[in-house]
């Protein structure tokens, strides 16, 4: 059973396991406010020894020479590489509403289309997930034309003034994971077309290429566990898929290695987000990265650094 330890308990445990901390004072005000167990137990992974020769009875002993400025180092890395990483997924997100509004609305412009079934894909193994997104409009209108407090007044506000919500108002305030789920259950054509969107738009800043329905499923697929964690201030730097997705047309069209995409590592959202975001936004985010590993590269040695971009993907291929 883990007991209670205080700041100063716990900068003597980092001591006896091998950790130099040289600022006492300064390691108390860190784990003051960002807490031992999102710190340590995060990020101490890729300083720990584990050469059995110095190490011969599997203690958790960091490897000679590492320091609190090192793990901290990693802890602020990983942080700007959440917002980064969140910021450019946060666009795709958008994208891909706004493909999806718009290519279902011109399919059917008839007001409340997208409440009618007949309007969704006609596979019966999709017909659970279509009457859920179907409830979940409904509910959306439903409750914002009743209630005088309500969650989003922008869609009381439409409706106020419109006397309708139509779809490109209400996939605003969808979740990602709904998303995914309608863009499953829209029939073949309608997926089609929207891949074929990204497609295009990606040509005509690159090179010509394709991208199948399916392909884009891949890539939520890759996205969404990433938005989250993102979003959740989880450990992302090393977060792999557990599932992992083939990708090996869109590796193809990338002209990157076989299986370089389909663990699903930070490296295979980055390279992936490439085909949805726009060449300038790209190329910043690109920069931005570059420069993250750069100076995490500048500040740790380089046993714990390669572990790290093992961990991250970007040192395998």
């Amino acid at each position: 059973m883990k007991v209670f330890a205080s700041h100063d308990e716990q900068i003597t445990i980092l001591k006896r396991r091998g950790l130099s901390v040289t600022d006492e004072a300064g390691a108390k005000r860190i784990l003051s406010r960002e807490n031992y167990y999102a710190l340590i137990d995060g990020y101490k992974e890729p300083f720990l020894e584990r050469d059995e020769r110095l190490n011969p009875y599997g203690l958790e002993q960091y490897r000679k020479g590492t320091e609190f400025g090192h793990v901290y180092a990693l802890y602020r890395f990983d942080r700007e590489l959440r917002m980064l990483m969140l910021n450019e997924l946060l666009k795709f997100e958008k994208n891909i509403k706004s493909k999806i509004a718009y290519r279902f609305s011109e399919k059917f412009p008839e007001t409340d289309s997208f409440l009618r079934a007949d309007n969704y894909s006609p596979d019966i193994h999709h017909h659970h997930e279509r009457d859920r997104i179907i409830s979940t409009l409904a509910n959306l209108i439903k409750s914002h034309k009743k209630r005088d407090r309500v969650k989003y007044p922008a869609i009381r506000e439409f409706y106020d003034k419109h006397k309708n919500v139509p779809l490109w108002v209400l996939i605003n305030f969808l979740s990602l994971g709904q998303i995914i789920n309608f863009y499953q259950v829209i029939d073949e054509e309608l997926r089609t077309r929207i891949a074929h969107d990204f497609a295009e738009e990606f040509s005509e800043e690159y090179e010509q290429i394709h991208l199948k329905a399916s392909e884009l499923d891949d890539i939520l697929q890759v996205a969404f566990p990433y938005r989250n964690k993102s979003a959740h201030e989880e450990v992302l730097y090393r977060f792999r898929l557990l599932h992992p997705v083939e990708l090996d047309g869109v590796e193809d069209s990338l002209e990157m290695p076989s299986g370089s995409l389909s663990k699903g590592t930070v490296f295979s959202v980055a390279s992936l987000l490439k085909l949805v975001l726009a060449r300038s936004e790209y190329e910043t985010f690109e920069k931005e990265l570059e420069r993250l590993m750069k100076e995490l590269k500048g500040t740790i040695e380089g046993k714990a650094y390669g572990a790290i971009m093992r961990d991250t993907g970007f040192q395998e291929y």
